[in-house]
Order: structure tokens, then sequence, then C-alpha cells
């Protein structure tokens, strides 16, 4: 074709060359720029596709690798959580171990178990916030699988109507059951003998006796107290204590005096006078004795004579001088000696006169001389029901121990007591009438405990007795109210073909019935059998704690080493991928600058071939 140019044979050959060794320099070019030699399928699709599986493999293992890194965060946040709770459950067994060393029936000690009890209830609900704080990416290991029990509003309600009762339930359920309960007694009152016993040894007391019936407004299950204060020869304080009612009474402070006064001496013809006067503060029980003549007359006051609105020194002094005036006629004892009459005046004061005769003088001796009264009945009533009544003797008192100074406490014992029985038959009655630490119904919340969960009432001691007199009962029901799930549960993929995996199972850490098992403090431990239950309850999440730990310290083994497992097999596809299509940088770097070299020598070719046509200049 006219225009066309035509190249040389052997310019065609230097250029082909040239073009090949430029195409060759681009694909070194761009080996070196990304460090592959395999770029795409056209680059060797063999090694393309082989690099290309195996990197997906270590992708997809690197995914599992990040939810097995949360899994592994769950389990230990669980873990956290259980170790705090296990170290809560350590701290309630310190609580119990002193409990056991306040076992004593005093108030002291009894108040020391009821805030300790508290304590215990505290620490158990901590428990339960814990395991509720323990959750991670909403996922929490130990606070259970959601199934619960409990008592139905309906039930309870229906108990809390009994007069004297409130706040019914059931806590610690492990099994749905019916519990029926009844309210039994005639309230009447007495004191435990021993206490009895002991409180009239200490105080020189006789006749000690806790009587009455519970008042069906003001009823109260506290103990008596009786407190003795003061020395021998003084004045002696007695408290009498039924819950906050007290009353206090001072005896021996008599300050009851007899004196006697000559007001005429005896002389030759004219007869003595003396007097005796009766006067101070007098009790029952006092003796006044007047000594005339060498013969004695004596008197003990009674109740009639000190009773309000009588005038007691003249009381006795009126039955003195009708002794000793009795005495001086007939044939008494001072008939025929040197007094002669025995008057009483308006004030009370006795006047004894002389009888006379000329020239010789008849005085007569006389003394008088007090004494308080060695014993004293005492009753108190409080408006509990409660009546107390003793007689105190002065001489045992003296005689006992410190001077029967001190504090004594009787139990008071109350025929009422509180039946539950549940569907099986068992049956657990707390009665008034037992001795503290044997199920002894009191004030307050009262503890029914059963295989199936322990009922719970609130007892007013005040109204209760309205409850025994109409023998009420009533049933509360406990039942299943949330079913069993999974939605705790984590399971953690182990290969990237989902053929192998692992589900750890959530726990129930918390204090319910279906979890530790760990029942509130019983009855404010009043009795050692609740400190005991305390203590089981105790024990038995110990080892549910331990064994929840062993559970989740074998998962998390397990999942940590898959996870190492899956980054170290993850490098090993991604070095496999990598020796398919990784280029050497030295050998790609020295091939390209040969081809430099070989395209420089082309150039030089494709001149010298050029050079022919060159040559045809020079003809003209």
């Amino acid at each position: 074709m006219a225009g066309n140019v035509t190249l040389s044979s052997s310019m065609r050959t230097n250029l082909l060359q040239l073009q090949s060794t430029q195409e060759q320099i681009n694909k070194k070019q761009n080996i070196l720029s990304t460090g592959n030699k395999v770029n795409t399928a056209l680059d060797g699709p063999t090694a393309f596709f082989s690099a290309k599986g195996l990197n997906q493999r270590a992708g997809d293992l690197t995914s599992l690798k990040d939810a097995m890194g949360q899994s592994i965060s769950t389990i230990q946040a669980a873990d956290k959580g259980l170790t705090s709770i296990d170290s809560m459950v350590d701290q309630a067994k310190g609580l119990t171990t002193a409990a056991y060393a306040a076992l004593g029936n005093d108030a002291a000690s009894i108040a020391t178990r009821k805030s300790l009890a508290a304590q215990f209830n505290t620490l158990r609900g901590q428990i339960d916030k814990l395991a509720a704080d323990s959750g991670y990416g909403g996922k929490n290991l130990i606070a259970g699988n959601g199934l619960s029990m409990d008592s139905t509003s309906s039930s309870r309600a229906a108990v809390n109507t009994i007069v004297g009762v409130d706040n019914a339930r059931v806590t610690n359920v492990q099994a749905p059951d019916t519990y029926s309960i009844r309210i039994k007694g005639d309230g009447s009152i007495e004191g435990k003998s021993d206490d009895i016993n002991s409180a009239e040894n200490a105080h020189g007391l006789t006749g000690l006796k806790l009587s009455g019936t519970i008042s069906s407004t003001s009823g109260s299950f506290s103990n008596v107290q009786i407190e003795v204060r003061g020395a021998n020869g003084r004045t002696r304080d007695i408290i009498v204590s039924d819950g906050n009612e007290s009353r206090t009474t001072s005896y021996f402070d008599n300050t009851q005096t007899t004196s006697t006064n000559l007001k005429t001496a005896a002389t030759s013809g004219v007869a003595q006078v003396s007097t005796v006067n009766v006067s101070g503060t007098i009790e029952e029980g006092d003796i006044f004795s007047i000594t005339v003549e060498g013969q004695t007359f004596s008197y003990t006051a009674t109740s009639g004579d000190v009773a309000v609105g009588q005038n007691a020194a003249v009381n006795v002094a009126t039955k003195l001088q009708a002794s000793i005036s009795g005495a001086i006629s007939g044939s008494g004892r001072l008939a025929g000696k040197d007094v002669a009459t025995a008057s009483i005046g308006s004030s009370g004061t006795i006047t004894l006169t002389g009888n006379t005769t000329s020239g010789v003088v008849r005085d007569f001796s006389l003394t008088s001389s007090t004494t308080n009264a060695l014993t004293k009945k005492i009753s108190e009533s409080f408006a509990s029901g409660t009546v107390v009544s003793f007689t105190v003797d002065r001489r045992l008192m003296e005689a006992a121990n410190n001077q029967g100074n001190g504090i004594s406490t009787i139990e008071k014992k109350v025929d009422l007591q509180i039946q539950v029985t549940n569907s099986n038959g068992a049956q657990v009655t707390r009665d008034g009438m037992s001795d503290q630490g044997d199920g002894k119904l009191a004030s307050g919340d009262q503890a029914f405990a059963f295989d199936s969960g322990t009922v719970h009432l609130n007892v007013d001691a005040k109204t209760i007795k309205q409850a025994a007199s109409s023998n009420c009962s009533a049933n509360i029901v406990t039942k299943q109210i949330s079913d069993a799930n999974s939605s705790n549960d984590i399971t953690v993929q182990l290969n990237e073909t989902n053929t192998n995996s692992i589900t750890v199972g959530a726990v129930n850490l918390t204090t319910s019935g279906q979890g530790l098992k760990l029942d509130e403090a019983q009855n404010d431990w009043t009795d050692r059998a609740d400190i005991d239950k305390a203590v089981a309850g105790l024990d038995n999440a110990k080892a549910t704690i331990r064994s929840a730990s062993q559970s989740l310290s074998t998962n998390l083994n397990i999942i940590t080493t898959r996870e190492n497992f899956t980054k170290e097999f993850s490098d090993v596809l991604t070095e496999g991928a990598s020796k398919l299509t990784l280029a050497d940088q030295n050998e790609e770097g020295a091939s390209l600058l040969m081809l430099q070299t070989r395209q420089q020598l082309g150039t030089i070719a494709l001149s010298l071939a050029n050079q022919s046509q060159q040559s045809i200049l020079r003809l003209f």
C-alpha cells in the first residue's frame, strides 16, 4: 500500500524483542510493587485459587477467635462475681460463729443474735445483687436459667387476713407445696421453773410466780426481768420489767421509830409519867416492841394498818396500848406492878402512869424498839396480761450472793402456738410454751422450715391472741412461676465448619431454692437450731460455688486453648497462602535489573539495524 513504511527484518526482530522485554519489565515492576508473584488468576490459576482458599479459611478462624475472646471475657466476668460471692459466704459463716458464741437467753445475748441475723440477711441480699451484676455482653453465667418458684399472691393475702399475722411468704422454695397454717391456745401465762428457781436464789425471793392471760390487745412474749439494787441495811430498789413496761418499788427504807420520854419522875407519893411515841413511815410487817417492867409487848403492822388513808402510827400505838392495858388489869402480866394505867392520845402517843405509895418511890422501867419487816409480798400487773408476784425475804436477800443485787431473767411461757403442715403431712410447730432454743414462738418474723421451702409469718404478739381464740387457719400455696430457659447459656464455635462447638451452661448462684439454697436467717436466730440451719445452708452454698467454679474453669481452659490454637493455626494458613503468592524481592529485583540491561542492549541493536538505512543518505 502506498505510504506504508516497511521495516527491515532485523529491525522488526529487534523491535519485537524490545516489546517483549518491556512487557516483562512491567510484570516485574508490578510484582515488586505488590510483593506478590501471583496477583490474579492469570498469573497462576492453581496458586491463586489455592492461596485464596487458605486466606478465606484463615479469615473465618480469625472471626471465630474474636468470638472466643468475648466468650472468655464472659466467663471471666462470671468468675469475678463467683469469687466475690464466695467471699461473702465466708463472711456470713463468721456471723454464725459469733452467734454460737452468744447463745445465752439473757437480753444482751438475744439482742446480739438478732443483730447478727440482720447482718446475715444483708449479706444474703448482696449475694443476689452480685450475681445480677456479673453479666457481660448480655450474658450472665451465674444468674441461673430462669426457673423460679414462689407462693401465690392470693394465698399470701388469705394468710395475712388472720389477726396478728402479716407478711406471710415462702422463701428458699425448692418444690411446689401447700402449707396449712393454724393458730391455737388460750394465752395462759407461766414462768420457766428453772429461771424462777434461779431468781429466787439470787435475790432471796420466795413464792415467785408468773401468771395471768396474755392480753388480746397488748400481749407480749417478752421475758420478765427482775433487778435488785441496794446494800444491806439500806434502801433496796426492786425493778420488775415486762417488755417496755417496768415497775420500781423501794423496800426496807422504813423510817419508822419509837421513842420513850420520862415526863415526871417518881417520887414519894408522886406517880411516874412516861410516854412512848410511834412515828415515821410504817410498812406491813414492821415490828414494834415496848418493854415495861421487864415485860415485852410487840405488834406487827398489818396491811390494814398501813392502807391508804390510814394513820399507821396511831393504829400501831393503839394496838400496843391495848395490849399493855390488858396486861395491867385482872391477872395480867403487869398486875400489881408499878404501872397503873396506859392511855393513848390523839396523836398516837402512849402515856404510862405509875402507881403511888406514900413514902415509897414507885418508878418503872420503860424501853421501846422497832424492827423492819423481814418479808414483803409484791404483786405487779402489766398491760401484756402478765402478773408477777413474789415475797421478798430480807434475811435471804442479804445472805444471797452479792447481797441479792443483780438482774435475773425469767422466760415467759404463753399457751399459744402456730402449727404449719405441708401436703405430705410434715408439721412444724412454734409454741409459746417451749423453751428458748427449742422452737419457741415469739413476736416478729417466725420461720417454719420444710424440705420444699420455708414458711415465714410476721407475728404481732399484741393481737395474735385474737386469732388463737378463734382457732384461725389458712393455706399458703407455692408453684413454679417461670420456666427454665437457656437464654444465659453461651455456645462457642470452635471450627469454621460449625462441626465443633462447646456450650457453657449458666449456673444459679443466687440465694434462691433453685440456686445456693441459702435461706434467710430464721427467727432472728433465737434457737440454736436456726443457726444450725444457716450453717447447713452456707455449707451447701460453698459446695455449689465450688462446683460452679470448677465447671467455669474447665470451660475457660478449653476455650482459651482453642483460642490459642485458632490463632496459631490461622497464622499457619496465612503463611501457607503467602508461600504460594509472595514474590522473592531479591530475585525479582535482580530480574528487573537484567531486563533493563536487556532493554538497553535491544535499543542499541535496533540502532545498529537502522544504520543500514541511514547509509543511503550518504549517496546524496
